[in-house]
């Protein structure tokens, strides 16, 4: 990654009364500025010997966030740390050049420093913007969602005010108060909203296949509410479905493909999109998989962060679902409040047209319009149509879909690549690339496509941990012939996967109070099997598989 390193040799200005500071400190106050000179909210620590300092003295307004040892301000901050050489770490998330400046502070005295952020894009002069998909810090408090927002440059902040494990002895049928269920503007480019739920049913020794999964529902009219509730039951589709019909605009997002039941919402119409750049993939670190998701069903998979196991099996999932004929655009996400990461560390940007307003949001989300990132900007486009959309060709007139990739980025890259049903097929190798000060590359591809299925485009890097990230679009679908995408293999696939939930539930019936609740939640496996079983007998009649 470009950054801005500066190296300043900082008298004091201002010299301490006695006792008002411990000895061997000095005090540093921070202004933070744009092009324009203006204040501007951002991110930021201090790092002494390698110890990081993230609770600013001033102001009251500054927000410290331990996990992941920084803090957010408006513009400004005085903080306390000891003399020396220190490093000042300021970042406004993806957009901008993060700044690194090694300062020397005299003992017992203050320095004032300024730092001007500098842009290397800007995706709103071109209709695309931000949303964190995966927020859980500074619900009750608007104010605090509006730092974020602002400091991390996430032009949609949607958190969850309720988190729901199936562990409650009763769920709230409406919100705290009236103000909840409208968007609060925070500026022109800038939106936090908070109708929004987490439905996470997870345990950390859960047996593979054992957790029912994380699934998020996001502007709802109201927080649905159901008589009979447990760790196990209802299904998160059924409880996607009742989302559905109370608010007709929710947006429904699966945390990780691999959750168990992420199966059985794709194929009953309960997902609109999944993370696929999500709270697993940290600034320096990438977590395991666990905690009950789905286990290897073909060879050569893993849950486990080494050797990349999770990125490709996160991946994987997904082109199975595509395969199987469901369209389902990427989103990110970070957990913020959880996970030792800023808002939008994970991402999702989406199109939409003139002033943002958080519905144009949901509706772009929910359509596909959009790319998922942890850093790189992604773009698609194939016979002129963007993510989302669909092309129709006729394998008689011997067509082919013209696409082009375009990528910037200010880290190192490894890899621009085009996915067609899960394979790819065309890939420009760019490791010896170096930003100057970013990356910008692009790639063309003529496609003679041979059967209905969809493309992606995905650029990938490594992080400090040496593991893969990337920023991936959501796919064009292809139709060929008006032929429905069905691929055996994948479709096999989930067949077995949904066999070994209904083993679940079948062997484990304490898991469910009555069998009465049980037969509900058999009945819904059962509706997602016959979806696979039709996309199986699809494959062998229109393709031949």
């Amino acid at each position: 990654m470009v950054k801005f390193v500066r190296v300043a040799f900082c008298t004091w200005v201002i010299a301490f009364g006695p006792n008002t500071q411990a000895a061997d400190t000095a005090r540093l106050n921070v202004r933070i500025v744009d092009a324009s000179g203006e204040l501007t909210a951002a991110r930021a620590w201090v790092e002494v010997q390698g110890k990081r300092f993230f609770q600013p003295l001033q102001p009251s307004t500054a927000v410290a966030y331990a996990r992941d040892q920084s803090f957010s301000c408006d513009g400004e901050f005085g903080i306390e740390v000891p003399a020396g050489t220190l490093h000042v770490h300021i970042e406004k998330g993806k957009e901008y050049f993060p700044i690194d400046d090694v300062l020397v502070l005299e003992s017992n005295h203050t320095t004032d420093h300024t730092v001007q952020l500098v842009r290397w894009i800007d995706l709103t002069e071109s209709g695309w913007y931000s949303a964190d998909l995966h927020v859980h810090f500074g619900q009750q408090d608007p104010k605090i969602l509006r730092q974020l927002a602002l400091a991390d440059d996430v032009n949609l902040v949607p958190a969850f005010s309720y988190w729901l494990r199936g562990r409650e002895e009763s769920w709230r049928d409406n919100w705290p108060d009236a103000s909840y269920l409208t968007p609060d503007i925070v500026d022109t480019k800038h939106v936090i909203t908070r109708n929004n739920i987490e439905i996470e049913r997870i345990q950390a020794n859960a047996i593979p296949g054992g957790s029912v999964g994380a699934t998020f529902l996001f502007n709802l009219k109201k927080p649905i509410l159901v008589s009979e509730f447990g760790e196990y039951f209802p299904t998160d589709a059924a409880l996607g479905k009742l989302a559905q019909s109370m608010s007709p605009q929710v947006v429904l997002d699966s945390d990780k493909p691999a959750w168990s039941e992420t199966v059985v919402g794709a194929a009953l119409g309960a997902l609109d999109t999944i993370q696929i750049c999500h709270n697993h993939y940290h600034r320096n670190a990438t977590l395991n998989g666990g905690w009950g998701m789905i286990g290897p069903i073909a060879a050569g998979e893993s849950n486990s962060a080494e050797g990349d196991g999770l990125f490709h099996r996160t991946n994987g999932l997904y082109y199975r679902l595509l395969n199987c004929g469901f369209h389902l655009g990427v989103s990110g996400g970070s957990a913020i409040g959880v996970m030792p990461v800023p808002t939008g560390f994970n991402r999702v940007y989406a199109q939409i047209d003139g002033p943002l307003t958080a519905d144009k949001m949901w509706t772009a989300i929910r359509s596909g319009r959009s790319f998922a990132t942890t850093g790189p900007v992604l773009m698609l486009s194939a016979n002129g149509c963007l993510p989302g959309e669909s092309i129709s060709v006729r394998s008689a007139n011997g067509q082919s879909i013209s696409i082009d990739i375009d990528v910037q980025s200010i880290d190192l890259l490894e890899g621009l690549q085009l996915i067609n049903n899960g394979n790819v097929i065309s890939s420009l190798n760019l490791q010896t690339e170096k930003p100057n000060p970013i990356i910008h590359r692009n790639m063309h591809f003529d496609l003679a496509p041979n059967r209905s299925g969809w493309l992606a485009a995905r650029v990938i890097y490594r992080a400090p941990d040496g593991m893969l990230r990337q920023a991936h679009t959501s796919p064009i679908y292809i139709s060929v012939d008006d032929q429905p995408t069905a691929f055996a293999d994948d479709a096999a696939y989930m067949l077995r996967w949904i066999a070994i939930l209904e083993e679940i539930a079948k062997t484990q019936p304490a898991r469910f109070p009555s069998a009465a609740l049980q037969d509900r939640v058999l009945a819904v496996y059962d509706a997602a099997r016959r979806v696979y079983q039709k996309v199986l007998s699809d494959s062998r009649q229109y393709w031949d598989d």
